[in-house]
């Protein structure tokens, strides 16, 4: 067999695989996802199946992208051992091709999809992730009090029923919860500016915010007033405060390096941040694991019982990457390993198990 033939042959059925297992995944946590979000529109003061399907459909390119490794794994090795079980690989061993050989199209094909996820795909999902929970929050009357972070330092805007904040801060303190080099901007209901508030420091304190050293201005006096302590009321704490900035999972790879350069300007926690970027650039490597430890599973010679044992090995593979993902990632967050250790750990054990089981394997 000419080796563009059975390059395209092996090709073809790990596509045929990968792609009919993502669909039936796909379609079961989208049903799931849809059930979840009707529940949550019940809950909403205007929703109902509508609002329930369009953030399913908006999440649905995130959802299912979580799905890639696990489809790889599981795709990988029911198509190897169909080639198992037909003797179609016993048959290309005994014409002297090596274990890579076989391996080659489906890791070229897993190491592609990852480019394409970490490259293309994900800023898609990311953007609709951003506009789904967009959505969320303003069904749930959050939308009122947004974070976002710039090169001038941290912007808040808070709306309730009898005025309307603009807060600029420099820093924030996270140890001590409070915002540096601070400027209120207050608008009344009807967006008319008010007054203006300067101060060197602010503490979030309970639901008030305690702005030390103030200076107000305001258009009716063009006299500056100064005051030791000045409080605003805000619904805002340190905690919500950290949670109202847009969450890891709506940025893409190419945004994430400057948002997590500002945001540590800005004295704001990155570590999930950090742990997003590197977790996708290792997207292409944790892809290429899975291919390699379905080999390692599904390549030995076919016995008796042995579609059984292979189920069982699949499953116990897929809960004890999914298992060392989850410690990893803690790990990292808790500060107790690198960052970048911790998000590419998994794809490293990974490899490392298959290849040393490969090579056992082709040398016998």
């Amino acid at each position: 067999m000419p080796p563009a033939t059975l390059f395209n042959y092996i090709a073809s059925r790990s596509l045929i695989a990968l792609g009919g297992l993502f669909g039936i995944l796909a379609c079961l946590v989208l049903l799931i996802d849809l059930i979840e979000n009707l529940r949550f529109a019940g809950k909403a003061a205007e929703g109902g199946f509508g609002l329930a399907l369009s953030l399913t459909l908006l999440r649905a390119p995130s959802l299912t992208q979580t799905l890639t490794p696990f489809v790889f794994l599981f795709g990988s090795i029911w198509m190897f051992h169909q080639l198992n079980k037909r003797s179609e690989i016993s048959v290309m061993r005994s014409a002297g091709l090596s274990v890579w050989r076989l391996i080659g199209p489906a890791a070229l094909i897993a190491a592609i999809t990852g480019l394409v996820v970490i490259t293309i795909i994900d800023p898609m999902s990311a953007s609709l992730r951003a506009q789904a929970e967009l959505l969320k929050s303003r069904e749930q009357g959050l939308d009122r009090n947004l974070v976002q972070v710039f090169g001038d330092g941290i912007w808040l805007r808070q709306h309730d029923n009898s005025v309307k904040l603009i807060i600029n801060a420099e820093n924030f303190d996270d140890q001590r919860a409070a915002l540096e080099n601070i400027t209120i901007w207050r608008f009344d209901n009807t967006h008319q500016f008010e007054e203006r508030i300067d101060a060197k420091e602010a503490f979030l304190s309970g639901r008030t915010l305690e702005l030390h050293d103030a200076r107000l201005r305001s258009p009716a006096s063009q006299q500056e007033r100064y005051t030791p302590i000045y409080a605003v009321e805000t619904s805002l704490s340190a905690g919500n405060l950290r949670e109202r900035v847009a969450p890891p999972e709506t940025m893409s790879l190419w945004r994430l390096p400057e948002f997590i350069l500002l945001a540590d300007a800005a004295g704001l926690p990155t570590v999930r941040y950090n742990i997003r970027f590197h977790d996708l650039c290792s997207t292409p490597l944790k892809l290429l694991a899975m291919v390699l430890i379905a080999a390692a599973f599904s390549m030995r010679p076919s016995r008796a019982g042995g579609g059984f044992q292979l189920a069982v090995f699949s499953i116990i593979a897929g809960f004890l990457l999914y298992i060392l993902a989850e410690i990893s990632t803690a790990l990292g967050e808790s500060g107790l390993a690198p960052v970048a250790l911790a998000a590419w750990t998994p794809a490293l054990v990974a490899s490392l198990v298959a290849v040393t089981t490969l090579l056992h394997l082709e040398d016998g």
